[in-house]
């Protein structure tokens, strides 16, 4: 996952669409010579503008980021004055009359043409509106957040009041039979978001007044719209035909699940609870690859190795990693892009399993992105938070799986079922996603309603969960509805791309931590665009066609059948 997108009003590299209180572009009468004129007159003055305010603006937002990496690394109440105090600058630094004033002066006398120019002019004709007529909503949601996460990452999860990290949590969810011991870890868990569950339903309100007074209905609108380019009835599209493409396989894959765990802890498939679910059960080859996997330094040495193969020595790259569990440490993982072509950092808290090398290899993914960036770039066009970075992370986070990554420590039929096993990790991750998205849409919709039943209707829908579980504030429990809203319909559009994209790199390479003109290709292809080139332009030049589903539904129902 990349730092910024949860910056709440770090809007700049982020937005794609023209907001409300954009200026509308007035008509033109003039012939086609002098209008051609006048818009390449616009470019230029544009582009002389885009690049004054280059340089302050990449210390502001760099500030904020480096700020956020202090926080995350060390939740303390000094850090997060100090997150705050750059966030402060950040908006500041956007309620600029003057600028906005010659960017609207531009869009008033007819634009630009280019569209990577459009885009970007768009971009700070926004993030300028908001800073100028949004500075004090802006300011208030990004206190609130702060707030909630200073009081989440310094709560401690206990079981029978023995401290336990979320790594440790996730272990014992996947390898404890004992029912009471599975039960108090997910509840451990639960309360977390007991903690912080009436705080985050005030931010949503918060959210969506600030839409509102946007144009839109609700915040999750806003937010797909303006930060991923995408409109509601598309993305209602594209879960539907990934639902309807996948039903068969969905359904043979949450048959088996409850048959195992059935069968695992002598209980009939109707009774299986939410803390049931987990468990590597069967013949599942995943418990065998943990066990080779022998410590958490393991999964780093896994991982540094992989990227090598590929062309990458971790070691020498511009990439600090800050990867074990500690007391005021953020749970979840992070990769923060600092500074393109100089500067990405890793936040991770791992531990031995399978897990944490997707975890590492994942975010590894979105710093190699970054670093990589060509920092010659317009600074607004070095921007690696598209869902093009976010498919790349997922690629290589399922790489233990796709790559063999430890194929060379168990055997070839453990191996082969192991990589069999992603196509029942892809079916899980699109019921998953499904209640996550659905959800949150809900949410932000009427966020006075019964939100633990809501949870509760959604896992039943999507997830195959009990009618007799219990309902909770285990939706709180989701980092992304506090630091990324909206943001999982991203992964979701990203698993899409990853399918297509690996697909059409292990044609040109084999394996691709078995080349190593594999870090080369994706150098020169992708990675040093930034955000310069939108995601289907970088995905048409690499794979010959714009996204579809068909390599991920392909994926799933080839491996499932």
């Amino acid at each position: 996952m990349d730092i910024r997108s949860i910056l709440p009003n770090f809007t700049v590299k982020q937005q794609t669409q023209t907001t409300n209180n954009m200026p509308k572009t007035k008509p033109m009468p003039m012939d086609s010579v002098s209008f051609s004129t006048n818009i390449k007159d616009n470019e230029q003055k544009f582009v002389n503008l885009r690049d004054k305010i280059a340089d302050n603006m990449k210390a502001v937002t760099n500030g904020v980021e480096e700020a956020s990496w202090d926080f995350y690394t060390n939740s303390t109440p000094e850090n997060m004055d100090k997150m705050n105090a750059a966030e402060d600058k950040l908006n500041e630094f956007y309620d600029n009359k003057d600028v906005y004033a010659e960017l609207k002066e531009i869009n008033d006398k007819g634009g630009v043409a280019e569209k990577h120019l459009k885009k970007q002019l768009r971009t700070l004709t926004s993030a300028f509106g908001d800073g100028i007529e949004f500075k004090e909503e802006l300011k208030a949601m990004s206190e609130k957040e702060n707030e909630i996460s200073q009081k989440l990452n310094s709560y401690q999860m206990t079981i029978d009041g023995k401290p336990v990290s979320k790594a440790e949590i996730s272990k014992i969810m996947e390898s404890e039979k004992n029912p009471e011991i599975r039960k108090k870890a997910a509840d451990a868990k639960i309360k977390s978001g007991d903690l912080i569950a009436d705080d985050l339903v005030e931010l949503v309100k918060m959210r969506n007044d600030f839409a509102k007074k946007k144009g839109y209905d609700n915040y999750f609108d806003y937010k797909i719209a303006e930060d991923y380019d995408i409109q509601p009835k598309e993305l209602d599209k594209l879960l539907d035909d990934v639902a309807k493409n996948t039903k068969k396989s969905n359904e043979k894959v949450m048959t088996g699940i409850k048959k195992d765990l059935s069968e695992a802890f002598g209980v009939k498939p109707e009774d299986l609870r939410s803390y049931h679910f987990g468990y590597l059960a069967g013949e599942d080859p995943e418990k065998k690859v943990n066990d080779v996997i022998t410590s958490k330094e393991d999964v780093v040495d896994i991982c540094k190795k992989a990227y090598k193969g590929m062309g990458y020595d971790v070691d020498k790259l511009p990439i600090t990693l800050d990867l074990f569990p500690r007391e005021n440490k953020n749970t979840h993982g992070f990769s923060f892009p600092i500074e393109a072509g100089k500067d990405a950092r890793i936040l991770a808290n791992l531990t031995d399993n399978v897990s944490s090398v997707d975890t590492l290899m994942h975010e590894l993914g979105h710093s190699v992105f970054t670093v990589k960036t060509d920092s010659k770039l317009p600074y607004i066009a070095q921007d690696t938070t598209s869902t093009m970075t976010e498919a790349v992370a997922m690629m290589m986070g399922d790489m233990i799986r796709t790559e063999g990554l430890v194929k060379d420590r168990i055997s070839p039929e453990v191996n082969e079922k192991f990589e069999k096993s992603l196509g029942k990790e892809e079916s899980t991750f699109v019921g998953s996603s499904m209640a996550i998205i659905d959800f949150e849409r809900n949410m932000y919709k009427n966020p006075d309603q019964d939100l633990k039943k809501l949870w509760k209707d959604m896992s039943i829908k999507y997830k195959g969960r009990s009618e007799q579980d219990e309902a909770t504030n285990e939706w709180a429990t989701i980092p992304h509805f506090l630091s990324h809203p909206a943001y999982y319909q991203n992964y979701f559009r990203a698993s899409l791309i990853k399918a297509q994209l690996y697909d059409a790199l292990t044609d040109k390479f084999g394996k691709l931590t078995e080349n190593n003109k594999t870090a080369e290709y994706l150098n020169e292809h992708l990675f040093k665009y930034g955000g310069s080139k939108d995601d289907n332009e970088l995905l048409t030049e690499i794979t010959g066609k714009e996204l579809k589903a068909d390599a991920f539904c392909d994926r799933i129902n080839k491996l499932v059948e």
